[in-house]
């Protein structure tokens, strides 16, 4: 008896388990059908072919929904064990396949990535030599394309914008500081009182753009206009217009430092303002990332853990 079943079993495959449970779960050969994306009739014909082989009957069609005889409990419950330690095998491999030599592609805005995230990924690879980050700059209507279309795994941006598809986990909140030409009178200044920005040339941020609205509103507040010379959309133009000009802008201390520390620009601090640009990590809803992503994000909110802000709008 048992050679017999032996060779019986030796016809059956994953497929038609996969099948058998699908049914037994919903008590429909149309809904188990659906849910794997088969025809009923395949349905049908894979549990019929199933209990010819067993020599068993696993469903009572009878009844409506189908009902499961004894023996078709007592060998659902096996299958069911048998598709989750399969699906769990697979899992590993593909972890495993992934974390020691993975890759994962990055998508940045332009200012966020040349000025803090580069030194991240820089980290990211010495510290795990056998995974590669391959980092690119987009304008952020694309990074949330790439995100969504699944051209990269990790998006990261200002302002990030949560959505049905798109999920944000907060990471930095950069300060924003009065970013001035090394010959402007405010130059050598630490702290300045905002108010003492009436009247000053100011180089701004695009009006369609989430931190031009902030600094906006944040000038409406405190009554103060400014006398705007021109508008840019990312902050390396916005430099380049203070270095032949006399006026000054609020910029993210990160997107700032490098000038800085070489003498280009002066950064001053506005007395008893806390203006900040939330950075966050993107990732579409529902996908399943690689090791290699995991961990990178790991490591970007270990570096720097980010703290809950309002997420709305985009920047650059």
């Amino acid at each position: 008896m048992s050679e017999i079943l032996r060779d019986r079993t030796s016809s059956l495959n994953l497929q038609s388990i996969e099948v058998f449970c699908e049914v037994v779960k919903s008590r429909s050969f149309s809904k188990g059908a659906e849910r794997l994306s088969i025809s009923q009739s395949a349905a049908s014909q894979q549990v019929a072919n199933l209990e010819q082989v067993l020599g068993l009957k696993l469903l009572d069609r009878s009844y409506r929904p189908l009902q499961v005889t004894e023996d078709g409990e007592l060998y659902y419950r096996g299958c069911q064990q048998l598709l989750e330690g399969y699906r769990g095998v697979l899992d590993q491999i593909r972890r495993k396949r992934n974390s020691s030599e993975g890759q994962v592609r990055v998508v940045s805005i332009y200012s966020v990535g040349l000025h803090t995230l580069d030194d991240f990924v820089r980290s990211y690879m010495q510290e795990n030599s056998g995974s590669t980050v391959r980092l690119e700059y987009y304008h952020p209507v694309k990074v949330y394309e790439a995100i969504l279309n699944d051209e990269a795994e990790v998006g990261v941006m200002s302002y990030p914008r949560s959505s049905r598809h798109v999920e944000v986990i907060p990471w930095l909140e950069e300060e924003m500081v009065l970013a001035c030409p090394s010959g402007h009178p405010l130059a050598k200044t630490k702290v300045i009182d905002a108010h003492r920005l009436a009247g000053a040339n100011f180089v701004a941020f695009e009006k369609d753009l989430k931190i031009r609205r902030e600094v906006d509103r944040f000038f409406r507040e405190n009554e103060i206009q400014v006398n705007i010379l021109s508008e840019f959309d990312n902050i390396e133009t916005i430099k380049q217009a203070l270095d032949i000009s006399t006026a000054v802008s609020i910029l993210p201390a990160p997107g700032v430092a490098r000038e800085v520390e070489r003498g280009i620009i002066s950064e001053v601090r506005l007395k008893g303002v806390n203006l900040r640009r939330p950075v966050g990590i993107v990732v579409r809803k529902g996908r399943e990332l690689t090791a290699t992503a995991r961990n990178f994000i790991s490591f970007l909110m270990s570096s720097s853990p980010g703290v809950p802000v309002e997420l709305a709008g985009e920047e650059d």
